[in-house]
């Protein structure tokens, strides 16, 4: 099987994607031909070299330009029909559906959400739309666009308030308010990031929870739940990326009845709002209440979430061959729609000498 591996693209998570392809090919190598195929400033790169993070690091990187064609890519004279893309793109074209739209146009299966499932979730508002329809608990916000008056807006919330970018992850751009100062100057920061801000009320004293599913075959297998360990009043990116969980393996694996609640709210979500591939949902657990809120949803999780599979004896390597199976088959049942209206047949309707 002739996989390819799609990572980069223009995003702020950009660096942490090329971990998340080097991981996926290194598991793959051995069960498929794989294509790692970079994507950067707009075009695409089939790397030639070995496949590594140093190589990236010390931007020794070897690559060859290529092109998308119907079923796979082009490089030079040479085409290379692809049975699957595995998408490996965290943020910005590769959660926002472009990418997925992309593969679309070429006919090439992927194994991330469709294009309408990625720009919704990738949207903070919509997501918190969807849950209004579904009748999921989400924090109390207020939605702001650039030139509005986003601090007045947000009077109708109790401090602390948490401010958020609206199409951003990995916790880029948000920060805690504390007062309208601390709330102006939020709002400014997240302004910088994004044309849209969310200001949610804090869940305080809320337990952060994690948990990832995928499709197969009709079902929704879904992964254990954890609990990862923050030092700050939400989860930074240096905490996730730069020490935190990827490096330390700190989080607590969640087991019990609240464990089966996150567990049965992940497929509840996953199937309200026609997600596909593997995808993790980040949920904040108040005690005090006994109310589990949804945070937020990731349609390409780093590292593809594969610690919370290993949690119900899946392995990173069978996780992936059974994500491109099931993106196959997909994709094989998709309805090719052609319609000759034959309006072009009798071209003398359009001609007006």
């Amino acid at each position: 099987m002739k996989i390819g591996v799609l990572f980069g693209g223009r995003s702020y998570e950009h660096d942490i994607s090329i971990i998340t392809a080097v991981q996926a090919a290194c598991c793959l190598q051995e069960s498929a031909e794989v294509y790692p195929l970079y994507a950067c400033k707009g075009r695409f790169y089939l790397i030639t070299g070995k496949f590594e993070i140093k190589s990236f690091a010390d931007k020794s990187v070897k690559k060859k330009e290529v092109c998308f064609e119907k079923s796979g890519i082009r490089l030079g004279r040479r085409s290379i029909t692809l049975d699957c893309m595995l998408m490996c793109c965290h943020g910005g074209e590769g959660e926002n559906g472009t990418f997925s739209a992309l593969m679309e146009v070429y006919d090439i299966p992927y194994t991330s959400c469709g294009v309408l499932a990625s720009a919704q979730t990738m949207d903070k508002r919509m997501t918190k739309l969807l849950c209004e329809r579904f009748l999921i608990d989400t924090p109390a916000y207020v939605f702001g666009h650039r030139g509005e008056d986003v601090p007045q807006r947000a009077k109708s919330l109790s401090y602390p308030l948490i401010v958020k970018p609206a199409r951003l992850g990995s916790s880029i751009g948000i920060d805690i308010a504390h007062n309208e100062e601390e709330l102006i100057r939020a709002v400014g920061v997240a302004f910088s990031f994004d044309q849209d801000v969310l200001v949610e009320q804090v869940i305080e004293n809320a337990t952060e929870l994690n948990c990832a599913a995928f499709y197969e075959k009709g079902n929704i297998i879904v992964g254990g739940v954890e609990n990862p360990r923050s030092w700050h009043e939400f989860l930074t990116f240096e905490e996730k990326y730069q020490g935190g969980k990827y490096k330390t393996g700190g989080n607590k694996i969640v087991t019990g009845e609240l464990a089966e609640r996150v567990r049965a709210l992940t497929e509840k979500i996953y199937k309200a709002f026609e997600l596909f591939g593997i995808v993790r949902i980040d949920y904040l657990y108040c005690e005090k209440t006994d109310t589990l809120y949804l945070n937020e949803v990731n349609s390409q999780p780093g590292s593809l979430a594969y610690y919370l599979f290993e949690e119900v004896g899946i392995d990173f390597s069978d996780l992936l061959l059974r994500v491109t199976e099931e993106a196959k088959s997909r994709s094989s049942q998709n309805d090719i729609i052609i319609f000759n209206s034959g309006v072009l047949d009798n071209l003398s309707v359009f001609d007006r000498k």
